[in-house]
């Protein structure tokens, strides 16, 4: 939970909006923790990433793939047992993650961003 709590924290540095953390143990065996987030605009999204790319110096996970980088609409970073989703507004509102993991516990954030 100690780095969950850094990409949590980091992401939130960033000016990261709306950050959610769905608790994927008991749904994918692939990763433990999904975690959906905004960027304001394609500039900001390009903070956050480079930003999940230093989060792989400071914790034990590696970051294994980015996908959508060059667009940022829809940013994925996969650190193995950590996945991270980087939506603009309007791209988050037409996947709709939250929707489709509806039934997937959440995580909650308090003591996270501190």
């Amino acid at each position: 939970m100690e780095i969950l709590a850094k990409f949590v924290k980091a992401l939130d540095d960033k000016h990261a909006d709306d950050i959610v953390v769905l608790d994927m143990k008991n749904h994918s065996p692939i990763y433990d923790y999904m975690i959906i987030t905004t960027a304001k605009n394609d500039r900001l999204a390009q903070g956050i990433i480079r930003e999940l790319k230093d989060l792989e110096g400071i914790s034990e996970l590696s970051l294994k793939h980015i996908e959508g980088a060059h667009h940022a609409e829809w940013v994925l970073a996969d650190f193995g047992t950590i996945i991270v989703h980087v939506f603009t507004p309007e791209t988050r509102l037409e996947y709709n993650l939250e929707k489709l993991w509806a039934d997937v516990p959440r995580v909650n954030l308090e003591g996270m961003l501190n």
